[in-house]
């Protein structure tokens, strides 16, 4: 008498499941068995023990983290750049106000003739000149050379990030830091081009600026 085929059983309203050998992992919930027949594809190789997926992740959603650390966030990037603004602003205008009253000092408003007469002080011109060049040297110095060697400016050290390469997360370099100081100040003579590139790691997968991407660079956590 012929033997009807046995088919394999598994786990249904009243039958309890069947716990897994010994050192196995159970399988996820919602997990389903393949069907009968089913043959894993050429070179598959199944998880080793202990395997967990990797959590998934929205789609269109950011990225938070690189391989070198975690990306730094869109407010903490524009309070460095206010604080390194601030610093710079602290240190050079008084010698700048200083240098500007100085020059004019000697200049009266003639109301008739709507003009201003005298002679504008050499010395007061100077100072105001020699003043803005410190300021724009400081600035190189603090958002350039000093991110490319230390990976980070004066601001950017009292909130806490640093700036790195993207391909192996090394620090720029001095070169490569004015380079991108240089890209951050060319993109302010463009209409809007400052204003879109500091908002641009709102939405940027590596939270990166325009100039990040120019350079390769990527701002990251501490």
């Amino acid at each position: 008498m012929t033997q009807p085929p046995e088919y394999p059983t598994y786990p249904g309203p009243e039958q309890p499941p069947t716990p897994p050998p010994a050192g196995q992992q159970p399988p996820p919930p919602g997990y389903q068995p393949p069907p009968p027949g089913y043959q894993p594809p050429p070179g598959y190789q199944p998880p080793p023990p202990g395997y967990q997926p990797p959590p998934q992740q929205p789609y269109g959603a950011a990225s938070q983290r690189s391989q070198w650390g975690e990306y730094a966030s869109w407010w903490s990037r524009v309070g460095a750049q206010l604080l390194d603004g601030l610093i710079a602003t602290v240190i050079f205008i008084g010698p700048l106000i200083a240098g500007i009253v100085l020059a004019v000092k000697d200049l009266e408003y003639n109301s008739f003739t709507e003009e201003y007469e005298g002679t504008v002080n050499g010395s007061g011109v100077l100072i105001a000149v020699v003043a803005g060049l410190l300021y724009l040297g400081f600035d190189l110095w603090n958002r350039g050379i000093r991110v490319g060697t230390k990976g980070q400016s004066l601001g950017k050290q009292i909130v806490g990030i640093r700036v790195a390469k993207d391909a192996d997360g090394q620090l720029l370099g001095a070169g490569m830091g004015f380079l991108r100081w240089l890209v951050a100040i060319a993109a302010g003579i463009v209409p809007f081009g400052s204003l879109l590139d500091v908002l641009w790691p709102l939405w940027d997968d590596k939270k990166q600026t325009l100039h990040d991407k120019v350079i390769g660079s990527v701002s990251l956590r501490k």
